[in-house]
């Protein structure tokens, strides 16, 4: 079988149950099932569903580093803050203006801040529609202060055929030093990253949950591990969330910085500065060589058992999901 069979397969399996449901879903126009706009004008690439809008990837010059925004979970109610980019609503959260919807940066590549303050340059985007899966792969450059290139970053995200109730899509991030050495030190700002919706924080009526079972900031934070879980009741609605996977594949598995007030995010490097151990994570790239991660995003209805969070990471762990489209 070969690796892209495999990435579909684990996708349409980790939904089984869905497959009635979504077989009566048809998508407008016989259109792809996984239909992604690209406007190289308007610098976004905005992703439909079987008709309906789940997420947009934003990379225009006013954002200063792309990222995937406004992102929708079953009925059509954001899954991710909207602020700064929106407005939220029923509660007000306008802490942390850098933190966007679901975003890749890091906070200490060769002693510059691509978390708070240096840009992520966009030099190329591409996308494709599909029946079982979607991407859009974008080339990007990693600035000194100066403006300077310190590394090149390829993204692809994958987005699958799946139901509104359990969204699923890959995110491949390749790291390649075509300046010379790269230096990603110990650093708590990263990497990978979403901002919860702000009524289900932890500090409102949301969970945090590892993939140990334990709950709550105290016991999250900072746990090196292969997945972490940010659910919660929305009013009139039902629970919804996010799970975060890291794959094995991956050369070190992330340590959880989260946060009551809403973030997320699995950071490879902070041994230190976030799983407080006394290994320091600082990982440097050799010039000419390359690093690749993957990680998975599971946008669910339910809480994490009803959404068989630990399921749906097992069935992820266990495929190779490498190859070209």
């Amino acid at each position: 079988m070969t690796k892209k069979a495999l990435a579909l397969g684990l996708a349409m399996g980790l939904v089984a149950g869905f497959a009635a449901q979504t077989a009566d879903a048809q998508p407008e126009n016989d259109s792809p099932h996984v239909h992604i706009d690209l406007d190289m004008d308007e610098q976004r690439a905005e992703v439909h569903i079987r008709g309906e809008h789940f997420t947009t990837y934003q990379f225009g010059d006013d954002s200063r580093i792309p990222h995937l925004w406004p992102m929708y979970a079953e009925d059509g109610v954001t899954i991710t803050r909207n602020y700064p980019m929106g407005e939220d609503e029923p509660v007000s959260s306008t802490d942390h203006t850098h933190h966007v919807s679901f975003w890749t940066a890091f906070g200490d590549v060769n002693g510059y801040d691509h978390w708070h303050g240096e840009p992520i340059v966009t030099q190329n985007v591409e996308a494709e529609s599909g029946d079982d899966y979607g991407w859009i792969r974008a080339e990007n450059v990693w600035p000194d202060g100066d403006g300077e290139p310190i590394v090149d970053e390829t993204r692809e995200y994958r987005f699958y055929d799946t139901p509104a109730h359990g969204r699923i899509f890959d995110h491949t991030v390749t790291f390649t030093a075509s300046y010379g050495d790269v230096s990603f030190n110990d650093d708590k700002e990263g990497m990978v990253a979403f901002r919860i919706r702000p009524e289900i924080q932890g500090n409102e009526a949301g969970v945090l949950t590892n993939f140990e079972g334990e709950q709550g900031e105290s016991n999250v934070y900072g746990t090196p591990g292969p997945w972490m879980d940010y659910s919660g009741p929305i009013e009139d609605v039902g629970y919804r969330g996010i799970a975060l996977f890291s794959h094995p594949s991956n050369f070190r598995q992330p340590a959880w910085h989260v946060r009551d007030y809403g973030l997320a995010a699995a950071n490879p490097f902070a041994l230190s500065d976030v799983a407080g151990l006394d290994e320091d994570g600082t990982y440097v790239l050799e010039e000419g060589e390359s690093l690749t991660f993957i990680f998975r995003a599971y946008v669910h209805s339910g809480d994490v058992e009803q959404a068989d969070v630990a399921g749906q990471y097992e069935a992820f762990a266990g495929t190779d999901l490498g190859g070209d489209n």
